[in-house]
């Protein structure tokens, strides 16, 4: 199956006359909770993770690792063993949400476990009421480029997080025109009375002191936000491209 084709920012510039605000599934973590038989942590995983939807039945990928290219973990995915004959499946679930059904239950975080024969996994996410697209962009301005980092975004009516990079001890990927390299950068924020907030947590190579920086955004309904973050050691401008959404 080929990966979506329909990307972000679809309406910021000149949204057309049927863009609406619409309900919108926001998954905010995939997690393996636990390792059944002869699993044990850590363990090398690849695969990917998906999502389709009724807008774009192509896939769109939330994780996607090569056997070469493999994450340890301290879901269809797939645990690496010493060669490809040894390799295990580790999750093959699929989980359906019929958004229509489940209106009534939106606004609030929900957690759905998925168990298989060697792990269990839990999902996390939330049905957004009449909510729009948000797509961030952080740019360094200023300051120091070396630096360990985690940026996250959240609304304000759902304080989980979603994680848009999160460097661990590395440094931060910055490209050569000073744009940070997020895992992800699409957020959906409620369209009437709701707030995007975007934090970091950076700290220097070296140093054990966390500097942080939060700011809210207002969406609107279509066009571009934008503001700094100041850690000390390093400026931001922060960039949120709104859009509005269609469905067939």
């Amino acid at each position: 199956m080929d990966a979506a084709e329909i990307g972000p920012m679809r309406y910021t510039d000149e949204p057309p006359r049927f863009a609406m605000l619409l309900d919108l599934l926001e998954v905010f973590s995939f997690e393996v909770t636990e390792l059944t038989g002869i699993l044990r942590w850590p363990t090398d995983v690849f695969g990917l993770i998906s999502v389709r939807d009724s807008l774009d039945q192509n896939r769109n990928y939330i994780f996607e690792c090569t056997r070469n290219n493999c994450q340890t973990l301290t879901a269809k995915l797939r645990v690496k063993g010493t060669s490809p004959s040894e390799d295990k499946i580790l999750s093959a679930e699929a989980f359906g949400y019929n958004g229509t059904a489940q209106r009534h239950r939106c606004g609030s975080l929900r957690s759905m476990m998925l168990s298989g024969a060697r792990s269990t996994l839990e999902l996390k996410y939330a049905h957004i009421p009449v909510a729009l697209e948000a797509t961030i962009k952080v740019r360094i301005t200023g300051g120091s480029t070396d630096f360990c980092g985690k940026f996250i975004a959240h609304t304000a009516s759902i304080k989980e997080d979603v994680i848009l990079l999160d460097s661990g001890e590395e440094m931060v990927a910055i490209s050569h025109d000073g744009a940070i390299d997020f895992c992800r950068s699409v957020v959906a924020v409620e369209g009437n009375g709701g707030v995007l907030i975007v934090d970091v947590h950076a700290r220097q190579g070296g140093d054990e002191n966390i500097s942080c920086a939060s700011k809210k955004f207002i969406p609107v309904r279509c066009g571009w936000s934008s503001d700094t973050l100041d850690v000390g050691f390093c400026q931001m401008s922060v960039e949120v491209a709104w859009s509005l959404m269609f469905s067939y």
